[in-house]
């Protein structure tokens, strides 16, 4: 299924309290996961690679969830805070 994503490229920093620091956000449209993993190694292996402390992460840029009261499939940004999702109770009891 094709879909978006967005990808997140890390670089190993102790300077930061996480420890790595954000290199760059990307948003990929129309793309299944093989195509995304795909991307992401030939990122890996000829700009960002590992052995340089780069890490590569990518999550769809929408999910799907259930409404807690109609049932119905909602479409929400992945990154939505739970008091804005829909599938949750303290949405609907605010």
């Amino acid at each position: 299924m094709k879909q978006s994503f967005t990808m997140y490229i890390y670089k190993q920093d102790r300077r930061c309290k996480e420890g790595r620091r954000l290199v760059s956000t990307t948003v990929w449209q129309n793309r299944d996961d093989a195509e995304m993993h795909r991307e992401a190694r030939e990122l890996e292996y000829s700009l960002y690679p590992s052995r340089l402390g780069y890490t590569i992460e990518y999550f769809p840029f929408y999910k799907t969830v259930k409404s807690l009261m109609t049932g119905a499939e909602v479409s929400i940004p992945t990154d939505t805070p739970r008091c804005l999702d829909p599938s949750s109770e303290l949405y609907w009891t605010m």
